[in-house]
C-alpha cells in the first residue's frame, strides 16, 4: 500500500498558481483593474493573462464592464467569501432581495457583516450601472464608527445602546450619510437581525449626491429599509410591524 502523500510534496499546477495570483490583485485599495493594471502585477503575457480571465469570467468568480474593458470580482467570489466566514446562508437568503434592491435603485448596492474583531466586511457588493457611481468592493473592510453602513450595525450593540447619536437608526429603521467616506457620495444603510433579535449585518446603497436628493432619496429609503425587513424575515426575524 503506498503511503498518502503530503499536500507539500505534491507538485503545483502552473495555471491554477496563475490564476490565484491574478485573483489577489483585487483588493478593497483596487477593486477594479483593466488588463494593463493586470499584466503589470503579475507579469503575465497578454496572451495568457486573457485566457486566465476568460476562465475566471467564465466560473463567475470575476466579471468584466466598459470599454476599455475592466474586471472586478464576481458573484462566486463574494460566495466563497461568505462561505469562508460563514455568512453563506446569509448570503443565500439576501441574494434575490439584493438584486431587486439593484433594480429598483439602479444605485451600487452592498451587503456588511460585523466580523469577529469588530469590523464590518463587505461579503456582496453589485455595482451600479449609472455612469457615475460608487463602489467599495467585496471584502473591504473597516470599522463599525465609519460610514453609514457601519452604524447602522453599531446602534443596536451594546456599547451604543444609550448612545444618542444612534437614535436615528433606532426610530427610523435607517441611517444616511453624507460625503462621510468620499466626498459628493451618499450612502443609505438598515441593520438586519438574525432569528434572535441580534443584528446580522447592514444592507446598504451608494450614490452620488446629485442624484440621491430630495425625493428620490426618500423613495432609496423606504426600498433599503423594505430590504433589510424582508433579509431579517428570511433569516426568521420576526419584524415588528408599524402598529408595534
Amino acid at each position: 500500500m503506498r503511503p498518502a502523500r503530503n499536500v507539500n510534496e505534491t507538485k503545483t499546477i502552473r495555471s491554477i498558481e496563475r490564476a490565484v495570483d491574478v485573483l489577489a490583485c483585487f483588493d478593497h485599495e483596487t477593486p477594479e483593474l483593466s488588463v494593463t493594471d493586470l499584466q503589470k502585477r503579475t507579469d503575465l503575457s497578454r496572451p495568457t493573462l486573457y485566457r486566465i480571465l476568460a476562465t475566471l469570467e467564465g466560473k463567475g468568480v470575476i466579471r468584466s464592464f466598459g470599454d476599455p474593458q475592466r474586471f472586478v470580482l464576481g458573484h462566486e467570489a463574494s460566495r466563497l467569501a461568505a462561505s469562508w466566514i460563514g455568512q453563506d446562508e446569509f448570503l443565500r437568503a439576501a441574494g434575490p432581495v439584493l438584486h431587486r434592491l439593484w433594480e429598483e435603485t439602479d444605485e451600487t448596492v452592498a451587503l456588511f457583516v460585523v466580523t469577529d474583531d469588530g469590523k464590518k466586511i463587505c461579503i456582496e457588493e453589485l455595482q451600479s450601472r449609472q455612469a457615475l457611481t460608487f463602489k467599495r468592493g467585496i471584502g473591504f473592510s473597516e470599522t463599525l464608527s465609519v460610514g453609514a453602513s457601519g452604524k447602522a450595525m453599531l446602534a443596536y450593540t451594546d456599547a451604543a445602546a444609550n448612545d444618542p447619536e444612534f437614535d436615528d437608526v433606532r426610530r427610523t429603521g435607517v441611517r444616511v450619510s453624507r460625503g462621510e467616506i468620499i466626498e459628493g457620495a451618499v450612502a443609505i444603510a438598515a441593520p438586519v437581525f438574525n432569528r434572535d433579535g441580534s443584528v446580522k449585518g447592514s444592507v446598504c446603497i451608494f450614490g452620488p449626491e446629485v442624484r440621491l436628493s430630495d425625493g428620490r432619496r426618500d423613495s432609496c429609503i423606504e426600498y433599503v429599509r423594505e430590504a433589510s425587513r424582508e433579509i431579517s424575515s428570511a433569516l426568521g426575524y420576526a419584524v415588528p410591524t408599524a402598529a408595534e
